[in-house]
């Protein structure tokens, strides 16, 4: 598989196979002697190797660009380690303190960084992890799954693909919430951030859970296509469902209005609820615990206080999805419909940001084939983020 995660197609082999391993069974014999594609313009195709090492649960994050949001980050890097998955992110572009402060966090929360010049999003994580994987998840570094049937994802996800041998991914739908986070960072902490989370009672589009065994190629939502006789199930959100840090509202002095020892979880449904917590106060103390344990690295706390007291990138990102997407798509107006994302979007400057760059490739020389492929993928630090 390529940078982009499409396939090869060359005029002496055609690689058309929905298992990972067998595609590299077929390609061993090739891969050392030459390149398995021919060279466009003189620049041989990359040919990527699957991850090898054994997870049981990756969580791919959607790629980021001018990202900003350091609260969100360390919520979702504690939640994900505690309830044992591996976090991947994709970054196009982020501001260089909160890169920074993620970088040290590769080595001690166990979650890996990318570039993000590939943007298809599901197609190369699936195929990345895909013999690696037990299971992937898809989500936004805003949505935040929380295991409530099992007490890790391995378990939640387990008991679900099992009682259920024809399903190929399951749907978690999102729950809207607001909490407050502190604006300076010598004024957060986890427990406090976490026990102010209440629901909004608003539901929107959910993500998946997939099993990579049957689902080859995806986006963040659902999948086209899943092996034949494979189905989905949806998971009813009064059992689960993601919770989605819509509303944080940033608290200058630290003070939190509104403060529960143990939020309660309470989704956009007729249906009753358990009494169980989003978290519990045990579980939220050790979440505060490991908090602790990584703020008060050295390398940590000399990052922490030029973190972003604003974010002016989200503000940016928020008026410019409205204005190309949301309006037309809650209005029913789907003609004025634009494909959404961030290169609409003008993005300030003045700001140090580490960008994903790249040398890219395309070439179509065929009326049914398209490849398009990067080389030289770095970050480089600049002056703004790029969409």
């Amino acid at each position: 598989m390529f940078a982009d995660g499409s396939q090869c197609l060359s005029r002496h082999l055609c690689c058309q196979t929905l298992n990972g391993s067998q595609f590299q069974q077929e390609t061993n014999s090739l891969r050392f002697n030459s390149t398995l594609c021919h060279s466009i313009n003189g620049v041989n195709i990359p040919f990527r190797e699957p991850v090898l090492k054994k997870y049981d649960v990756v969580t791919c994050i959607a790629p980021l660009f001018g990202n900003e949001q350091w609260q969100q980050a360390l919520f979702a890097a504690h939640i994900y380690k505690k309830y044992g998955s591996h976090m991947h992110l994709y970054i196009r572009s982020m501001v260089s303190t909160v890169y920074d402060l993620l970088r040290i966090y590769v080595d001690e929360v166990c979650w890996s960084v990318k570039d993000g010049v590939r943007t298809t999003k599901g197609i190369g994580k699936i195929l990345g992890k895909q013999e690696s994987a037990s299971y992937i998840a898809f989500m936004d570094l805003d949505d935040v799954l929380i295991p409530r049937l099992a007490d890790s994802y391995l378990e939640e996800f387990a008991h679900l693909f099992h009682s259920m041998p024809n399903v190929a991914y399951i749907h978690y739908e999102k729950e809207n919430t607001r909490l407050d986070v502190a604006m300076h960072s010598n004024k957060f902490t986890l427990r406090a951030m976490l026990s102010t989370i209440q629901f909004e009672k608003v539901s929107e589009t959910g993500k998946m859970v997939a099993n990579p065994l049957y689902v080859n190629h995806t986006w963040i939502h659902h999948p086209t296509y899943v092996t034949e006789g494979m189905d989905r199930y949806t998971v009813p959100n009064h059992l689960n469902a993601i919770t989605h840090l819509k509303h944080m509202h940033l608290i200058a002095d630290g003070t939190h209005k509104k403060f529960s020892s143990a939020p309660a979880y309470r989704p956009n449904t007729p249906n009753q609820i358990s009494e169980k917590p989003l978290l519990s106060k045990r579980h939220i103390d050790e979440l505060q615990l490991d908090f602790e344990r990584m703020s008060s690295k050295p390398e940590v706390a000399r990052i922490f206080p030029t973190l972003p007291r604003r974010f002016i990138y989200r503000e940016v990102i928020d008026q410019c999805f409205e204005d190309t997407y949301y309006k037309y798509h809650y209005s029913g107006n789907v003609k004025e419909l634009k494909c959404p994302g961030p290169d609409r979007c003008l993005f300030p400057r003045g700001i140090p940001c580490y960008n994903s760059v790249a040398k890219f490739h395309s070439v179509a020389n065929s009326s049914r084939l398209n490849i398009h492929f990067a080389t030289d993928e770095s970050f480089k630090e600049e002056n703004g983020c790029l969409p």
